[in-house]
């Protein structure tokens, strides 16, 4: 009895060290995993939902930077689908040029109207990337992450638990042909591929042919070339979390 007792306290030990050894190894592949942070800003919920299907086909999970003083009905379904959201203030401000009341109006007191309706905004993008080193500190008492605009910045996911990173736009006024945007896309999937636990910030507006858009065409190029390489791609809000 007591022999049985023993073997079974010993296959359950290692049981619990596989499982325990099996978490470990998991933990250091998410981490060594690295990342792109898809998103789109301003408001064009209409336009961005035509296009969660094609998101769901390849796991590519969207950071949505909405303009409002409250949620609107596509803030619930693009999380129900996985995606996140957050802030690009109310009225799309130039935070740089308001007075310390407009900046509270745009970018802080709508949190709540948000958090009333169960939506915890963490992550806010400036409008126009405008920023000072001010307005960082102000708002990140109340935000987790900031992002700015127009700059290509490859991070370690340690930065994206608090501070303040850039992002690099994809809108089509930026490539002059199909042809310079994959060549963006390669030398960025290069390098992420090259450097463990890293990320990149990318943003657009809209899916289509307009200036301050990407074309369907054109994302759909950036999500197959992320999959081939083993890119994933992560909203802010669940690097914030600990990973």
């Amino acid at each position: 009895m007591r022999k049985k007792i023993w073997i079974a306290l010993s296959l359950l030990l290692a049981v619990c060290a596989c499982t325990l050894g099996g978490i470990k190894l998991y933990r250091m592949h998410k981490a060594a995993q690295c990342g792109l942070l898809l998103a789109f800003d301003d408001y064009n919920g209409p336009n961005w939902e035509e296009y969660f299907d094609l998101f769901d086909q390849y796991d590519a999970k969207v950071t949505f930077f909405i303009n409002a003083y409250e949620p609107v009905d596509f803030c619930f379904r693009a999380i129900d689908r996985g995606h996140e959201i957050a802030y690009h203030t109310a009225g799309h401000a130039n935070l740089t040029e308001c007075s310390q009341e407009e900046i509270y109006t745009q970018a802080i007191a709508p949190m709540e109207a948000f958090r009333q309706q169960g939506i915890e905004l963490t992550t806010f993008a400036y409008p126009y990337g405008a920023y000072t080193s001010d307005l960082n500190d102000l708002l990140l008492q109340h935000y987790k992450v900031l992002r700015g605009a127009f700059s290509y910045q490859i991070v370690g996911k340690d930065k994206m638990l608090h501070g303040v990173v850039d992002s690099l736009s994809l809108d089509n006024i930026n490539y002059p042909s199909d042809e310079a945007f994959e060549e963006r896309v390669d030398a960025i999937v290069g390098e992420l591929s090259q450097n463990k636990g890293a990320v990149v910030g990318v943003y657009s507006h809209a899916i289509g042919d307009g200036n301050w858009c990407i074309s369907e065409k054109r994302l759909e190029y950036l999500l197959k070339k992320a999959r081939e390489a083993g890119i994933q791609f992560y909203t802010y809000q669940e690097l914030q979390e600990e990973w």
